[in-house]
């Protein structure tokens, strides 16, 4: 026990100012900013719920519209780095309607206008997630349509508005002000 206590007492007082970070949101129209801050010498990180176009999009018995946040590197200069991309693949069952479809079942299609779909299975999001915040970084569309397909039909989707960048970047900078 002697040996762990100046290890205690160190922890007790590094853990805490080593832990600290600045997290902020702004909300608006085009969805909710999130800004961390863990510490000056490393770039903030933004994270973008992005809002469904509204009226655009279906859904099913067994499946919601998709949902998409997107995080970014926010470099010095104010420009949004993509970093990752996460689609939030929401599914039911119900008593009256059955058994939803097995994950494993299910294609995830992400399809930006001017470039071919990426797709990947229901129970594996990493390699297509990772393929997304890529052909973000690679170019950056105006609209990305995300499409659930069970059984060979599209069983839910949801169109992002991705012109609206830079006002993302504006609520970004926004926060990261509040962060001091």
């Amino acid at each position: 026990m002697h040996l762990a206590a100046p290890f205690l007492m160190w922890l007790a007082i590094a853990g805490p100012a080593a832990a600290q970070a600045c997290e902020a949101s702004v909300s608006g129209k085009v969805g909710e900013v999130i800004v961390t801050q863990s510490s000056k010498a490393k770039p903030a990180l933004a994270t973008w719920a992005v809002e469904r176009r509204e009226g655009v999009g279906e859904e099913s018995d067994h499946f919601a519209r998709p949902g998409l946040m997107l995080d970014f590197t926010m470099a010095a200069d104010g420009a949004l780095v993509p970093a990752r991309a996460m689609v939030a693949i929401t599914r039911y069952s119900d008593p009256d309607l059955g058994r939803a479809p097995e994950m494993s079942e299910v294609q995830v299609r992400a399809v930006a206008a001017g470039a071919g779909p990426i797709e990947w299975r229901g129970d594996d999001p990493a390699r297509g997630e990772v393929a997304l915040a890529k052909r973000l970084r690679e170019m950056w569309p105006r609209e990305l349509v995300i499409e659930v397909v069970a059984r060979g039909e599209v069983r839910a989707s949801a169109t992002f508005d991705l012109s609206v960048l830079p006002e993302v970047r504006g609520m970004a900078g926004q926060a990261l002000v509040e962060c001091g």
